[in-house]
């Protein structure tokens, strides 16, 4: 059994201010799955601190449009 990340498109938001995940290991996991990838310049909690962004990454890969 492979990891869905092999065969399935992927999303993925780096938060370059991120003190609970390096943001390097983070853009090389994302590179690794061949993520479509955004960068926030924001804190571990992106979901909440930029809602608009992380919105939009969800709409695109459900394939709708912001």
């Amino acid at each position: 059994m492979n990891a869905a990340w092999r065969s399935k498109p992927s999303y993925h938001a780096v938060s370059t201010e991120d003190r609970t995940i390096n943001p390097d290991l983070e853009r090389f996991m994302a590179k690794r799955m061949g993520a479509k990838t955004i960068e926030v310049k924001a804190s571990h909690l992106s979901l909440i601190s930029h809602p608009e962004e992380i919105a939009r990454l969800i709409l695109e890969a459900t394939g709708q449009q912001a």
